[in-house]
Protein backbone atom coordinates (compact mmCIF):
# COMPACT_ATOMS: atom_id res chain seq x y z
CA UNK A 1 0.00 0.00 0.00
CA UNK A 2 1.44 3.61 -0.80
CA UNK A 3 2.52 6.30 1.60
CA UNK A 4 -0.15 8.50 0.21
CA UNK A 5 -3.08 5.58 0.35
CA UNK A 6 -2.06 5.14 4.43
CA UNK A 7 -2.01 9.07 5.09
CA UNK A 8 -5.49 9.00 3.85
CA UNK A 9 -6.69 6.36 5.94
CA UNK A 10 -5.50 7.89 9.13
CA UNK A 11 -6.77 11.33 8.47
CA UNK A 12 -10.24 11.24 10.19
CA UNK A 13 -8.67 9.33 13.17
CA UNK A 14 -5.88 11.98 13.64
CA UNK A 15 -8.14 14.73 13.99
CA UNK A 16 -10.10 13.55 16.67
CA UNK A 17 -7.21 12.22 18.47
CA UNK A 18 -5.54 15.39 18.46
CA UNK A 19 -8.67 16.72 20.04
CA UNK A 20 -8.71 14.14 23.16
CA UNK A 21 -4.64 14.76 23.33
CA UNK A 22 -5.21 18.37 23.47
CA UNK A 23 -8.76 19.34 24.85
CA UNK A 24 -10.50 16.24 26.86
CA UNK A 25 -7.26 16.12 28.84
CA UNK A 26 -8.35 17.40 32.03
CA UNK A 27 -10.89 15.55 32.78
CA UNK A 28 -9.29 12.01 31.93
CA UNK A 29 -6.26 12.43 34.24
CA UNK A 30 -8.49 12.43 36.98
CA UNK A 31 -8.47 8.70 36.61
CA UNK A 32 -4.99 8.19 36.59
CA UNK A 33 -3.59 8.34 40.50
CA UNK A 34 -5.39 4.64 41.11
CA UNK A 35 -3.75 2.77 38.48
CA UNK A 36 -0.58 4.56 39.12
CA UNK A 37 -0.17 4.06 42.25
CA UNK A 38 -0.41 0.56 42.46
CA UNK A 39 2.78 -1.78 44.26
CA UNK A 40 4.73 -3.08 41.52
CA UNK A 41 4.81 -7.27 41.32
CA UNK A 42 7.08 -9.27 43.50
CA UNK A 43 8.99 -12.59 42.54
CA UNK A 44 6.96 -14.29 45.41
CA UNK A 45 3.65 -13.97 43.48
CA UNK A 46 4.91 -16.72 41.04
CA UNK A 47 1.93 -19.06 39.78
CA UNK A 48 1.55 -22.24 37.59
CA UNK A 49 0.05 -22.46 33.82
CA UNK A 50 -2.87 -23.92 35.50
CA UNK A 51 -3.90 -20.82 37.44
CA UNK A 52 -4.13 -19.18 34.64
CA UNK A 53 -6.31 -21.29 32.81
CA UNK A 54 -9.74 -20.01 34.32
CA UNK A 55 -8.74 -16.83 33.40
CA UNK A 56 -8.77 -18.02 29.97
CA UNK A 57 -11.92 -18.75 29.59
CA UNK A 58 -13.00 -15.50 28.23
CA UNK A 59 -10.93 -15.77 25.04
CA UNK A 60 -12.17 -19.31 24.68
CA UNK A 61 -15.34 -18.96 23.88
CA UNK A 62 -14.08 -16.32 20.74
CA UNK A 63 -11.68 -19.42 19.60
CA UNK A 64 -8.59 -18.62 20.93
CA UNK A 65 -6.16 -21.42 22.83
CA UNK A 66 -3.05 -21.36 24.73
CA UNK A 67 -0.88 -23.76 23.48
CA UNK A 68 2.19 -24.21 25.06
CA UNK A 69 4.14 -20.26 25.14
CA UNK A 70 1.89 -19.75 21.67
CA UNK A 71 -1.75 -19.05 21.31
CA UNK A 72 -3.71 -20.00 18.56
CA UNK A 73 -6.56 -18.79 16.78
CA UNK A 74 -9.08 -21.63 15.81
CA UNK A 75 -5.95 -23.80 15.08
CA UNK A 76 -4.12 -21.51 13.58
CA UNK A 77 -0.70 -20.07 15.59
CA UNK A 78 -0.72 -16.55 16.53
CA UNK A 79 2.88 -16.44 16.57
CA UNK A 80 2.89 -17.23 12.78
CA UNK A 81 0.60 -14.40 12.27
CA UNK A 82 2.54 -11.74 14.53
CA UNK A 83 5.81 -12.98 12.39
CA UNK A 84 4.48 -11.10 9.40
CA UNK A 85 3.28 -7.92 10.76
CA UNK A 86 5.07 -5.29 12.33
CA UNK A 87 4.33 -3.74 15.57
CA UNK A 88 2.44 -2.19 17.23
CA UNK A 89 -0.29 -2.98 15.43
CA UNK A 90 -3.88 -4.46 15.66
CA UNK A 91 -5.29 -7.58 14.20
CA UNK A 92 -8.79 -7.82 13.27
CA UNK A 93 -10.15 -11.56 12.75
CA UNK A 94 -13.37 -11.21 11.02
CA UNK A 95 -14.86 -14.40 11.46
CA UNK A 96 -15.85 -13.39 15.03
CA UNK A 97 -17.12 -9.88 13.97
CA UNK A 98 -19.18 -12.20 11.42
CA UNK A 99 -20.18 -14.20 14.85
CA UNK A 100 -21.26 -11.27 16.65
CA UNK A 101 -23.40 -9.62 13.94
CA UNK A 102 -25.46 -13.01 13.33
CA UNK A 103 -25.44 -12.81 16.99
CA UNK A 104 -27.19 -9.42 17.55
CA UNK A 105 -29.45 -10.09 14.23
CA UNK A 106 -30.96 -13.17 16.13
CA UNK A 107 -31.27 -11.29 19.22
CA UNK A 108 -33.38 -8.14 17.26
CA UNK A 109 -35.63 -10.47 15.16
CA UNK A 110 -36.92 -11.76 18.45
CA UNK A 111 -38.46 -8.31 19.33
CA UNK A 112 -41.87 -7.77 18.65
CA UNK A 113 -42.18 -4.96 16.57
CA UNK A 114 -43.04 -3.37 13.11
CA UNK A 115 -39.58 -4.27 11.40
CA UNK A 116 -36.03 -3.92 13.35
CA UNK A 117 -32.96 -2.83 12.19
CA UNK A 118 -29.20 -2.78 13.49
CA UNK A 119 -26.44 0.33 12.72
CA UNK A 120 -23.27 0.13 13.32
CA UNK A 121 -21.42 2.59 15.67
CA UNK A 122 -18.79 3.65 13.41
CA UNK A 123 -16.82 5.98 16.57
CA UNK A 124 -16.41 1.87 17.73
CA UNK A 125 -13.80 1.61 15.16
CA UNK A 126 -13.80 2.74 11.44
CA UNK A 127 -11.08 0.75 10.28
CA UNK A 128 -11.33 0.14 6.81
CA UNK A 129 -11.41 -3.74 7.29
CA UNK A 130 -14.29 -3.58 9.93
CA UNK A 131 -16.56 -1.04 7.32
CA UNK A 132 -15.74 -3.08 4.58
CA UNK A 133 -17.19 -6.66 6.69
CA UNK A 134 -20.40 -4.18 7.91
CA UNK A 135 -21.15 -3.26 4.52
CA UNK A 136 -21.05 -6.96 3.25
CA UNK A 137 -22.88 -8.08 6.10
CA UNK A 138 -26.13 -5.79 5.29
CA UNK A 139 -25.97 -4.00 8.73
CA UNK A 140 -26.43 -0.06 8.36
CA UNK A 141 -24.11 2.17 10.61
CA UNK A 142 -24.30 5.38 12.62
CA UNK A 143 -22.15 8.55 12.47
CA UNK A 144 -21.90 11.41 14.34
CA UNK A 145 -19.58 14.02 12.10
CA UNK A 146 -18.46 14.91 8.79
CA UNK A 147 -15.40 13.07 8.87
CA UNK A 148 -17.42 9.77 9.58
CA UNK A 149 -20.09 10.53 7.25
CA UNK A 150 -17.22 10.74 4.69
CA UNK A 151 -15.70 7.84 5.33
CA UNK A 152 -18.48 5.84 5.56
CA UNK A 153 -19.80 6.92 1.86
CA UNK A 154 -16.21 6.55 0.48
CA UNK A 155 -16.55 2.55 2.05
CA UNK A 156 -19.49 2.47 -0.09
CA UNK A 157 -22.49 3.06 2.34
CA UNK A 158 -25.73 4.55 0.41
CA UNK A 159 -27.53 7.05 2.26
CA UNK A 160 -30.48 4.93 3.03
CA UNK A 161 -27.96 2.81 5.20
CA UNK A 162 -26.90 5.51 7.49
CA UNK A 163 -28.23 8.04 10.01
CA UNK A 164 -26.66 10.69 11.62
CA UNK A 165 -26.73 11.31 15.68
CA UNK A 166 -24.50 12.80 18.40
CA UNK A 167 -24.60 16.18 20.46
CA UNK A 168 -23.23 19.31 18.83
CA UNK A 169 -23.87 18.91 15.35
CA UNK A 170 -23.16 22.17 12.78
CA UNK A 171 -25.50 23.61 10.73
CA UNK A 172 -23.29 22.30 7.65
CA UNK A 173 -23.48 19.05 8.70
CA UNK A 174 -27.61 18.82 9.27
CA UNK A 175 -28.17 20.60 5.84
CA UNK A 176 -25.50 18.21 3.84
CA UNK A 177 -27.24 15.17 5.34
CA UNK A 178 -30.90 16.67 4.51
CA UNK A 179 -29.39 17.31 0.90
CA UNK A 180 -27.70 13.47 0.37
CA UNK A 181 -31.23 11.94 2.40
CA UNK A 182 -29.57 9.35 4.38
CA UNK A 183 -32.25 7.59 6.14
CA UNK A 184 -32.95 9.26 9.45
CA UNK A 185 -31.13 11.90 11.92
CA UNK A 186 -31.59 12.03 15.96
CA UNK A 187 -31.90 15.53 17.29
CA UNK A 188 -30.09 16.25 20.37
CA UNK A 189 -31.21 19.92 21.16
CA UNK A 190 -34.18 21.99 20.29
CA UNK A 191 -31.63 24.09 18.47
CA UNK A 192 -31.00 20.72 16.77
CA UNK A 193 -34.74 20.14 15.79
CA UNK A 194 -34.96 23.45 14.23
CA UNK A 195 -31.84 23.28 11.94
CA UNK A 196 -33.53 19.90 11.17
CA UNK A 197 -36.89 21.29 10.33
CA UNK A 198 -35.11 24.22 8.23
CA UNK A 199 -33.67 21.48 5.71
CA UNK A 200 -35.90 18.87 6.02
CA UNK A 201 -36.34 16.84 3.14
CA UNK A 202 -39.72 15.60 3.36
CA UNK A 203 -38.62 11.74 3.86
CA UNK A 204 -35.87 11.35 6.73
CA UNK A 205 -36.72 9.83 9.55
CA UNK A 206 -36.68 12.56 12.77
CA UNK A 207 -35.58 11.43 16.18
CA UNK A 208 -35.14 13.22 19.05
CA UNK A 209 -33.37 11.70 21.88
CA UNK A 210 -34.54 11.63 25.58
CA UNK A 211 -32.60 12.11 28.95
CA UNK A 212 -33.77 11.80 32.30
CA UNK A 213 -32.57 11.95 35.69
CA UNK A 214 -32.24 8.38 36.56
CA UNK A 215 -29.21 6.81 35.56
CA UNK A 216 -27.14 3.36 36.21
CA UNK A 217 -24.03 2.74 38.25
CA UNK A 218 -23.52 -0.69 36.08
CA UNK A 219 -22.41 0.60 33.39
CA UNK A 220 -18.60 1.52 32.30
CA UNK A 221 -20.68 4.83 31.26
CA UNK A 222 -23.79 6.30 31.74
CA UNK A 223 -25.18 8.30 29.09
CA UNK A 224 -27.66 9.58 31.28
CA UNK A 225 -28.23 11.18 34.04
CA UNK A 226 -29.06 15.16 35.37
CA UNK A 227 -26.41 17.00 33.94
CA UNK A 228 -25.88 14.89 30.87
CA UNK A 229 -25.08 16.68 27.84
CA UNK A 230 -26.76 13.96 25.78
CA UNK A 231 -30.64 14.71 24.51
CA UNK A 232 -33.83 16.38 25.56
CA UNK A 233 -35.06 16.07 29.26
CA UNK A 234 -38.06 13.86 29.28
CA UNK A 235 -40.33 16.76 31.32
CA UNK A 236 -40.25 18.46 28.20
CA UNK A 237 -42.19 15.97 25.66
CA UNK A 238 -44.89 17.90 24.90
CA UNK A 239 -42.85 20.77 23.64
CA UNK A 240 -40.80 18.15 21.74
CA UNK A 241 -43.76 16.79 20.11
CA UNK A 242 -45.23 20.42 19.00
CA UNK A 243 -41.96 21.01 17.86
CA UNK A 244 -41.50 18.47 15.59
CA UNK A 245 -44.78 18.92 13.56
CA UNK A 246 -42.86 19.33 10.61
CA UNK A 247 -42.31 15.41 10.27
CA UNK A 248 -44.86 13.75 8.41
CA UNK A 249 -46.49 10.93 9.62
CA UNK A 250 -44.97 7.60 9.82
CA UNK A 251 -41.57 8.99 9.98
CA UNK A 252 -41.21 10.54 14.01
CA UNK A 253 -39.88 8.89 16.70
CA UNK A 254 -37.62 8.82 20.23
CA UNK A 255 -33.97 7.59 20.70
CA UNK A 256 -32.31 7.00 23.95
CA UNK A 257 -28.67 5.68 24.71
CA UNK A 258 -28.81 5.03 28.65
CA UNK A 259 -24.94 3.20 29.14
CA UNK A 260 -22.11 1.68 28.03
CA UNK A 261 -20.45 -1.56 28.35
CA UNK A 262 -23.75 -3.02 30.55
CA UNK A 263 -23.65 -6.79 31.66
CA UNK A 264 -27.05 -6.76 33.78
CA UNK A 265 -29.90 -7.57 32.04
CA UNK A 266 -31.95 -6.32 34.78
CA UNK A 267 -30.79 -3.16 35.04
CA UNK A 268 -31.02 -2.56 31.25
CA UNK A 269 -34.45 -3.49 31.71
CA UNK A 270 -35.43 -1.40 34.55
CA UNK A 271 -33.84 1.48 32.66
CA UNK A 272 -35.81 0.80 29.40
CA UNK A 273 -39.10 0.62 31.52
CA UNK A 274 -38.74 3.51 33.12
CA UNK A 275 -37.73 5.78 29.58
CA UNK A 276 -40.60 3.49 27.68
CA UNK A 277 -43.28 4.47 30.24
CA UNK A 278 -42.80 8.63 29.20
CA UNK A 279 -43.65 7.57 25.83
CA UNK A 280 -47.01 5.66 26.13
CA UNK A 281 -49.17 8.64 26.26
CA UNK A 282 -47.74 10.07 22.75
CA UNK A 283 -47.63 6.31 20.90
CA UNK A 284 -49.45 7.54 18.38
CA UNK A 285 -47.51 9.89 17.03
CA UNK A 286 -44.38 7.31 17.95
CA UNK A 287 -43.34 5.22 15.17
CA UNK A 288 -40.09 4.86 15.71
CA UNK A 289 -38.00 3.84 18.57
CA UNK A 290 -33.85 3.48 18.92
CA UNK A 291 -33.12 1.59 22.06
CA UNK A 292 -29.54 2.51 21.81
CA UNK A 293 -27.40 -0.34 22.92
CA UNK A 294 -24.59 -0.67 25.24
CA UNK A 295 -24.87 -4.25 25.33
CA UNK A 296 -21.27 -5.64 27.14
CA UNK A 297 -18.61 -7.45 26.60
CA UNK A 298 -16.72 -10.04 28.80
CA UNK A 299 -13.23 -9.03 29.88
CA UNK A 300 -13.06 -11.14 33.16
CA UNK A 301 -13.51 -14.30 34.89
CA UNK A 302 -16.32 -12.58 36.90
CA UNK A 303 -17.78 -11.00 34.20
CA UNK A 304 -20.87 -13.32 33.27
CA UNK A 305 -22.50 -12.94 29.47
CA UNK A 306 -25.51 -10.75 28.30
CA UNK A 307 -28.57 -12.56 28.73
CA UNK A 308 -30.07 -11.70 25.05
CA UNK A 309 -33.09 -14.37 26.14
CA UNK A 310 -34.33 -12.88 29.18
CA UNK A 311 -33.41 -9.25 27.85
CA UNK A 312 -35.68 -9.66 24.73
CA UNK A 313 -38.59 -10.81 27.05
CA UNK A 314 -38.43 -8.61 29.29
CA UNK A 315 -38.10 -6.00 26.35
CA UNK A 316 -40.76 -7.57 24.73
CA UNK A 317 -42.75 -7.34 27.80
CA UNK A 318 -42.34 -3.38 28.42
CA UNK A 319 -43.40 -2.82 24.82
CA UNK A 320 -46.65 -4.18 25.24
CA UNK A 321 -47.51 -3.06 28.39
CA UNK A 322 -47.13 0.76 27.09
CA UNK A 323 -48.84 -0.03 23.68
CA UNK A 324 -45.47 0.37 21.61
CA UNK A 325 -45.21 -3.24 20.55
CA UNK A 326 -46.31 -2.33 17.09
CA UNK A 327 -43.08 0.67 16.27
CA UNK A 328 -40.30 0.03 14.41
CA UNK A 329 -37.23 -0.73 16.63
CA UNK A 330 -33.66 0.12 15.96
CA UNK A 331 -30.58 -0.82 17.73
CA UNK A 332 -26.98 0.93 17.59
CA UNK A 333 -23.76 -1.31 18.64
CA UNK A 334 -19.93 -0.87 18.66
CA UNK A 335 -18.50 -2.37 21.51
CA UNK A 336 -20.31 -5.47 21.28
CA UNK A 337 -19.56 -6.09 17.76
CA UNK A 338 -16.16 -5.57 17.44
CA UNK A 339 -14.66 -5.57 20.79
CA UNK A 340 -13.63 -8.79 20.46
CA UNK A 341 -12.31 -9.31 16.83
CA UNK A 342 -9.77 -7.31 17.96
CA UNK A 343 -5.85 -7.85 18.86
CA UNK A 344 -3.60 -5.37 19.83
CA UNK A 345 0.25 -6.53 19.19
CA UNK A 346 3.26 -4.64 20.53
CA UNK A 347 6.65 -5.82 21.21
CA UNK A 348 9.10 -6.57 24.27
CA UNK A 349 11.87 -4.22 23.53
CA UNK A 350 13.45 -4.14 27.04
CA UNK A 351 13.29 -6.30 30.40
CA UNK A 352 14.48 -4.86 33.78
CA UNK A 353 13.95 -5.83 37.21
CA UNK A 354 12.60 -3.24 39.91
CA UNK A 355 13.88 -2.30 43.10
CA UNK A 356 11.43 -4.75 44.74
CA UNK A 357 12.79 -7.39 42.77
CA UNK A 358 9.67 -7.13 40.51
CA UNK A 359 9.55 -7.69 36.45
CA UNK A 360 9.10 -4.42 34.21
CA UNK A 361 8.43 -5.26 30.56
CA UNK A 362 8.55 -1.48 28.12
CA UNK A 363 6.99 -2.47 25.23
CA UNK A 364 7.26 -0.79 21.32
CA UNK A 365 3.37 0.11 21.77
CA UNK A 366 1.82 2.22 24.20
CA UNK A 367 -1.25 4.48 25.80
CA UNK A 368 -0.35 6.71 22.27
CA UNK A 369 -1.62 3.60 20.51
CA UNK A 370 -4.28 2.14 22.43
CA UNK A 371 -5.42 4.68 25.44
CA UNK A 372 -8.59 2.65 26.09
CA UNK A 373 -6.78 0.98 29.12
CA UNK A 374 -5.21 4.40 31.29
CA UNK A 375 -8.50 6.48 29.79
CA UNK A 376 -11.26 3.77 31.60
CA UNK A 377 -8.52 1.84 33.63
CA UNK A 378 -10.78 -1.08 31.42
CA UNK A 379 -9.34 -4.41 32.42
CA UNK A 380 -8.31 -6.43 29.03
CA UNK A 381 -6.69 -9.95 28.89
CA UNK A 382 -2.94 -9.49 28.03
CA UNK A 383 -0.48 -12.30 27.30
CA UNK A 384 2.87 -13.04 26.36
CA UNK A 385 3.78 -15.29 23.78
CA UNK A 386 7.51 -16.65 24.45
CA UNK A 387 10.07 -19.34 22.63
CA UNK A 388 9.89 -22.20 25.30
CA UNK A 389 8.13 -25.09 25.66
CA UNK A 390 8.30 -25.55 29.61
CA UNK A 391 8.09 -22.69 31.54
CA UNK A 392 6.24 -21.05 34.27
CA UNK A 393 3.91 -17.84 34.70
CA UNK A 394 5.18 -15.05 36.59
CA UNK A 395 3.51 -11.67 37.28
CA UNK A 396 5.33 -8.61 35.81
CA UNK A 397 4.17 -4.90 34.93
CA UNK A 398 3.44 -4.05 31.46
CA UNK A 399 4.28 -1.03 30.45
CA UNK A 400 4.59 1.39 27.14
CA UNK A 401 7.49 3.39 25.91
CA UNK A 402 6.07 6.98 26.46
CA UNK A 403 7.65 9.68 29.24
CA UNK A 404 5.05 9.29 31.48
CA UNK A 405 4.09 6.91 34.38
CA UNK A 406 0.43 6.66 32.90
CA UNK A 407 1.55 4.72 30.00
CA UNK A 408 1.14 1.06 32.35
CA UNK A 409 -1.04 -1.73 30.26
CA UNK A 410 -1.25 -3.15 33.65
CA UNK A 411 0.76 -4.74 37.31
CA UNK A 412 0.38 -8.25 37.78
CA UNK A 413 0.37 -9.57 34.51
CA UNK A 414 0.55 -13.19 34.08
CA UNK A 415 3.60 -14.13 31.64
CA UNK A 416 5.98 -17.20 31.10
CA UNK A 417 9.22 -16.85 32.43
CA UNK A 418 10.93 -17.76 29.23
CA UNK A 419 10.06 -14.30 27.47
CA UNK A 420 13.12 -12.17 26.33
CA UNK A 421 13.43 -9.03 24.37
CA UNK A 422 11.74 -9.13 20.92
CA UNK A 423 8.69 -11.56 22.03
CA UNK A 424 5.32 -10.10 21.21
CA UNK A 425 2.50 -8.99 24.02
CA UNK A 426 -1.28 -9.58 23.02
CA UNK A 427 -3.80 -7.39 24.18
CA UNK A 428 -6.96 -8.95 23.38
CA UNK A 429 -10.78 -7.85 22.98
CA UNK A 430 -8.68 -4.50 21.73
CA UNK A 431 -11.37 -4.17 18.47
CA UNK A 432 -13.71 -1.56 19.92
CA UNK A 433 -12.38 2.33 20.99
CA UNK A 434 -8.74 1.11 20.53
CA UNK A 435 -6.93 3.19 17.67
CA UNK A 436 -10.01 5.09 17.37
CA UNK A 437 -9.85 6.58 21.30
CA UNK A 438 -5.67 7.00 21.12
CA UNK A 439 -4.03 10.09 21.17
CA UNK A 440 -1.11 9.31 18.36
CA UNK A 441 0.31 12.37 18.27
CA UNK A 442 1.62 12.44 22.22
CA UNK A 443 5.74 11.57 21.61
CA UNK A 444 4.96 11.67 17.92
CA UNK A 445 5.79 7.72 17.82
CA UNK A 446 4.26 5.36 15.13
CA UNK A 447 0.75 5.29 14.27
CA UNK A 448 -0.23 1.68 14.98
CA UNK A 449 -1.30 -0.69 11.43
CA UNK A 450 -4.10 -2.56 10.69
CA UNK A 451 -4.52 -6.22 9.50
CA UNK A 452 -7.29 -8.51 9.09
CA UNK A 453 -7.79 -12.24 9.25
CA UNK A 454 -10.35 -13.45 7.79
CA UNK A 455 -10.82 -17.38 6.63
CA UNK A 456 -7.64 -18.08 8.87
CA UNK A 457 -5.68 -16.25 5.98
CA UNK A 458 -3.77 -12.47 6.50
CA UNK A 459 -4.87 -10.51 3.67
CA UNK A 460 -7.47 -7.45 2.92
CA UNK A 461 -6.54 -3.95 2.88
CA UNK A 462 -4.06 -3.77 5.60
CA UNK A 463 -1.01 -1.18 6.59
CA UNK A 464 1.80 -1.23 8.47
CA UNK A 465 2.42 1.24 11.46
CA UNK A 466 2.57 5.04 10.01
CA UNK A 467 5.88 6.79 10.75
CA UNK A 468 5.74 9.97 12.08
CA UNK A 469 7.83 12.03 9.56
CA UNK A 470 3.90 11.20 7.31
CA UNK A 471 1.78 12.22 10.34
CA UNK A 472 3.78 15.49 10.64
CA UNK A 473 3.99 16.49 7.17
CA UNK A 474 0.26 16.05 6.93
CA UNK A 475 -0.81 18.11 10.19
CA UNK A 476 2.36 20.96 9.77
CA UNK A 477 3.39 20.88 5.76
CA UNK A 478 0.13 19.93 4.18
CA UNK A 479 0.55 23.25 2.02
CA UNK A 480 4.22 21.97 1.00
CA UNK A 481 5.82 24.54 3.58
CA UNK A 482 8.40 23.42 5.13
CA UNK A 483 8.85 22.31 8.69
CA UNK A 484 10.36 25.50 10.79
Amino acid sequence: MSKGHRLNSAIIKLMAFFHLTFIGGSRTFQKFPSLTNKVLTTPENEVTMEKNAYDDHVLHSEGFEREGCDYTYNGLSLSSVISRVETPSYIYFLDILARKIQELRDFSTSINGSGTDIFYSVKANPATQILTAILESGLNVEVSSMGELDHVLKTGFNPERIILLGPGKEEDLIRRASEMHIRGIIAESFRELELISKYYDGNMVVLVRLNMEDETSKALESMSGSESKFGIDVKNLEEIVRRSRFVPEGKFGFQYYLGSQVLDYKESLRLHEKMLSYMQRFRERVDYIDLGGGFGVPMTPKDLKFDFGSFSSGLNRILRDNGLDGKKIWFESGRFLVADCGLFVTRIVDIKTAGNGGTMLTTDGGMNNFFRIAFLGADHPIRAIGSGTTFTLKPATVCGPLCTPIDCFGKNILIPDCVREGDPVLIFKAGAYGLSLSPVLFLLQKVPGEYAVKNNKLGGSNHPPIGAETVLSFIYARDGSELH
